[in-house]
């Protein structure tokens, strides 16, 4: 017996440690296809697959609402991720929070406008009412997770700090160090 999941990229990270486990114990093969909507919604729409997993609510509504590829009731919540800021590795710049990014004319800005995260920096500025200026300290945007994570090694000389989930820190902390948001700009997912 085999299963075939297709999952959005980040979420795949631990997936893939939870099909080895479930393997080894029910000796179900687990396939794993990870990449955005976009990228499998095609096979997954022709009859390929079992279980699709994303990394936020509004895509499984648009799986299920949509494409009516999912069964209301076979949906399942298994974890919440917290925004935070993310620093380069050491914090030269020595930021400090949300006012730093808002305030200090030296620093420039990665945020993500898609997949799991989209929306996400309006969230947090929105709720220090500092929308406008952070929006002016954008200097690049990443389409999802992996894209953002691959724009943020490659642009050491022009930004400075991204606003992501906290699980950056968990997969990737040799490549930054993470800035804790006070509890009332959090945003969980």
């Amino acid at each position: 017996m085999s299963l075939k999941v297709f999952s959005t990229g980040l979420p795949a990270i631990p997936l893939r440690s939870v099909a080895n486990i479930f393997e080894e114990k029910y000796g179900v093969k687990i396939e794993i296809i990870a990449g955005r909507v976009e990228q499998w919604l095609p096979n997954v729409l022709a009859g390929e697959g079992d279980i699709v997993c994303v990394g936020a609510e509004y895509m499984m509504d648009d799986l299920q609402e949509e494409h009516k590829l999912v069964i209301p009731d076979t949906r399942v919540t298994v974890g919440y991720r917290r925004s935070v800021i993310i620093v380069r590795k050491g914090n030269p710049k020595d930021i400090r929070g949300i006012e730093d990014l808002a305030n200090r004319d030296d620093i420039k800005l990665l945020v993500c406008r898609g997949a799991c995260q989209r929306g996400l920096w309006d969230d947090v500025a929105s709720k220090a009412m500092i929308t406008d200026k952070i929006r002016s300290k954008i200097a690049m945007y990443g389409v999802g997770c992996l894209d953002t994570y691959q724009k943020w090694l490659k642009s050491k000389e022009y930004v400075d700090a991204a606003i992501v989930w906290n699980v950056y820190g968990v997969i990737w902390p040799k490549d930054l160090d993470v800035i804790e948001l006070p509890r009332e700009l959090q945003v969980y997912r």
